[in-house]
């Protein structure tokens, strides 16, 4: 049995998680992999994940989160009307429902729920939901899916929950967990939502920008430490994914992070 799946799937475990929290553990845990302490455990990390650091050779990270937020350039596709990943990880996508519910590993999540105190939620009906979990293994910078503009970000505390899928299967983690969210005025894909939630001992979310434009490919923001998951609401006959990428409507699909996966 894994960590995670003790954590979720045992009483005495999820007592322990609960205790886990009121402690402030992911917190202090935060603390140390911030720490020059920490940069003895990049180098076993790129080895059991097998992760290229071709793009960083010479480089030397202080400390571990230096290394997990590491930046590097990105190349996306121009091509005016694609719609591109806005990061690399695992893509799952959802139709809004008429009563603006759709099912996240076997949960129903309102738009509500992402989007506490947004107003018009009623448009998204329609529409499509698409969820990109990053796992620790993948770049966690994350970029614009389009040129536009965008609104305040607004930022909901929560709390710090893993989004590995057996801790989703039993959790509402996205309505539990730290997230940012954003209202982004598009030039090809109308308004669309883009929420940011963090993970178990995340201990930021940052974005660059607010009441800004902003430009395709431009990076809008990054995680501070482990696996972390972004879910982009898209109104109703705004995008179509691309032939390569419908199987995320029944499973999850690898992307990469600039690729067009919607038009």
């Amino acid at each position: 049995m894994s960590a995670v799946d003790f954590l979720y799937g045992t009483l005495s475990g999820r007592i322990l998680q609960n205790a886990f929290l009121a402690l402030k553990i992911p917190a202090l845990l935060g603390l140390y992999l911030r720490s020059p302490l920490s940069a003895w455990y990049v180098k076993p990390f790129v080895k059991k994940n097998n992760i290229d650091l071709s793009d960083f050779a010479g480089v030397k990270f202080r400390t571990f989160n230096d290394f997990f937020t590491r930046k590097k350039d990105i190349s996306f596709d121009k091509t005016p009307g694609t719609l591109i990943s806005t990061a690399d990880g695992l893509l799952s996508a959802y139709k809004i429902e008429e009563n603006s519910t759709f099912r996240v590993k076997g949960f129903d999540y309102s738009i509500s729920d992402l989007l506490p105190g947004y107003q018009d939620t009623k448009a998204f009906t329609g529409g499509t939901c698409l969820v990109f979990r990053l796992r620790p293994i993948d770049y966690h910078r994350y970029i614009f899916v389009d040129s536009g503009r965008l609104e305040k970000n607004h930022f909901v505390k929560g709390s710090l929950h893993s989004v590995q899928p057996s801790a989703l299967e039993r959790y509402r983690v996205y309505t539990k967990n730290r997230r940012s969210w954003v209202i982004l005025h598009t030039d090809h894909f109308g308004d669309a939502a883009q929420i940011e939630v963090g993970a178990f001992s995340v201990g930021g979310i940052i974005n660059h920008l607010q009441d800004a434009s902003f430009e395709k490919g431009q990076e809008k923001g990054y995680f501070d430490l482990h696996g972390s998951t972004i879910v982009l609401l898209l109104q109703k006959d705004r995008a179509t994914l691309l032939p390569e990428y419908q199987d995320a409507f029944t499973r999850e699909v690898p992307v990469r992070i600039g690729a067009a996966i919607a038009k």
